[in-house]
């Protein structure tokens, strides 16, 4: 017969093990660099013709800045990315989700684009929306 901790304790035992520690190893090479966009703007990956403009956020139902959660949330935008008249749109993450066919990184035109942070934190600062993603020639 189960006593009143068990009882008690099982429930956060079971929410604990759903939880999934995140390793991530990250390889710097020397010419792996970040830009960050500001929303509506467009820049240029330096030393390249290709120009990524960061045009919405399409999800972001991240942890509130002075919030414990136990799930940090996800964060996807909308990127279109030209190179001389070829012109691409992708979704990106922070995280991988298959289900949406969305990833943490994407290859355009040669470049590895990988997602790094979003600004402004739901619930932080106001301050304006940035994206920032490093890119590495392939």
């Amino acid at each position: 017969m189960m006593n009143y901790k068990t009882l008690f304790l099982l429930p956060l035992l079971l929410l604990m093990s759903n939880c999934k520690t995140q390793s991530q190893t990250h390889t710097q090479t020397s010419d792996s660099k970040t830009i960050s966009i500001e929303i509506n703007k467009k820049i240029t990956i330096p030393n390249s013709k290709i120009s990524l403009e960061f045009k919405e956020i399409v999800e972001d139902s991240r942890c509130p800045v002075d919030v414990t959660c136990v799930w940090e949330g996800i964060a996807i935008v909308n990127i279109d990315a030209t190179n001389g008249n070829q012109k691409t749109n992708f979704k990106i993450s922070n995280q991988n989700l298959e289900d949406k066919n969305i990833t943490r990184s994407v290859t355009v035109s040669g470049y590895k684009i990988t997602w790094q942070q979003l600004k402004p934190q739901p619930g932080g600062k106001e301050e304006p929306t940035v994206v920032t993603l490093k890119y590495e020639k392939e």
